[in-house]
């Protein structure tokens, strides 16, 4: 089976500090859900599980550590960031995972 193999940076203690700040800024709620909670469309919004990055490291490395370019997000939010993770996408569309592929969490 292959593994995704997380990138250095999410092991770093810079990373882990900026992640920790981020939850507790944000409640450890799910942004997304609490968002939805508040306009009606939701009983129970979930706890937050990931630290997404709205602009991706990938193309902003210099926002890699920038809290305002950080969201606390449940799983269910985070995959429809990343169709490619089996989430529906922005688009609305369910994507399946390709063969062998293993999400992990960071």
């Amino acid at each position: 089976m292959d593994y995704k193999k997380s990138h250095a940076f999410y092991h770093s203690t810079a990373w882990k500090a900026a992640r920790k700040a981020r939850l507790e800024i944000d409640g450890g709620m799910c942004v997304e859900c609490m968002a939805e909670f508040y306009r009606g469309e939701r009983r129970h919004p979930k706890r937050a599980v990931m630290v997404h990055h709205v602009l991706p490291i990938t193309e902003r490395p210099d926002l890699a550590l920038d809290l305002e370019n950080m969201r606390s997000l449940c799983d269910m939010h985070h995959n429809r960031e990343h169709p490619e993770k089996g989430g529906q996408g922005k688009a609305g569309r369910k994507h399946a995972n390709p063969p062998n592929m293993r999400v992990v969490k960071v």
